[in-house]
């Protein structure tokens, strides 16, 4: 499983919104949401996480003075610190818009900004790409983010959410084989929200260890199981047909990953159609 390359586009005028998009996809984004207002923005970095942003720093178009794409920079950067490489763009004409860029950059950071009435498509591309290459690698080596085992313990002490997960499965090579298992099952889903933060994942019969979580990677609800091979000697049964007291009332799970290490197994199902407002934050 790979999680997509996601581009947020805020703006609101047509023509732009059009322009903005085709730039981020002929720069390799794989998915392109757009936003015309805060409102929208803040529910978009609810659901997903943006590898890139390109941000229209006046979002009223019968107010020069507006700045609410700076308040959006802000908002990105509270959610997910530098891992979103953003642009800042405007036509803006109210007050000095230079000092307002080079404010936002003292506040915020920005990795580029132009003005509309200099915009060249070959650059932003360029930039784009560049952009996205520089999120992946931050992906990948980033201290800050959260590694996937403490991703999926959430407000549990680490202490007790691994005592509760050897505990149920007894991983022959203890705590390392889990943590293996664990990043490669739901590594490229995190960030990842619990539904239950303070007990993130529940232990059923069977050595079941299985939790409900929103992924901002995926833009999506999924459930994470883990359990021993001893537990499960059924390899080829999809498990989740067990979980049916778990699972939302009228959501079909998805199968999208599955490990083994060792003796652990995992699970990663999608629940299309959950929603985002029932998981923690």
């Amino acid at each position: 499983m790979k999680a997509p390359t996601r581009a947020l586009v805020v703006e609101d005028i047509e023509s732009w919104v059009f322009t903005l998009s085709r730039a981020a996809r002929r720069a390799g984004a794989s998915e392109v949401v757009v936003c015309e207002n805060l409102q929208a923005v803040r529910q978009a970095l609810r659901l997903a996480r943006f590898d890139i942003a390109i941000l229209d720093i006046g979002l009223d178009p019968d107010d020069d003075a507006n700045a609410d794409g700076v308040a959006v920079l802000k908002m990105i950067r509270e959610q997910d610190s530098d891992g979103t490489g953003c642009v800042l763009v405007t036509g803006w004409q109210g007050g000095d818009r230079m000092a307002l860029q080079a404010e936002a950059q003292k506040k915020y950071g920005i990795d580029w900004a132009y003005m509309k009435e200099h915009y060249e498509a070959h650059a932003l591309i360029a930039k784009l790409t560049e952009l996205l290459e520089q999120a992946a690698k931050h992906r990948r080596r980033s201290a800050v983010t959260p590694t996937p085992m403490e991703n999926l313990s959430a407000s549990m002490e680490a202490y007790l959410f691994e005592a509760k997960l050897v505990e149920a499965i007894s991983p022959s090579g203890g705590m390392p084989t889990l943590y293996s298992a664990v990043a490669r099952l739901v590594g490229s889903a995190t960030p990842l929200v619990p539904m239950y933060p303070d007990s993130p994942m529940q232990a059923i019969p069977d050595g079941f260890m299985v939790g409900l979580y929103w992924s901002r990677a995926l833009a999506t609800a999924v459930m994470v199981a883990l359990a021993s091979v001893d537990g499960w000697p059924q390899d080829e049964t999809d498990p989740a047909e067990n979980f049916g007291h778990i699972i939302p009332a009228g959501t079909m799970p998805d199968l999208i990953e599955r490990v083994r290490d060792r003796n652990v197994l995992g699970w990663l199902w999608e629940l299309p159609g959950c929603d985002r407002d029932s998981f923690a934050g």
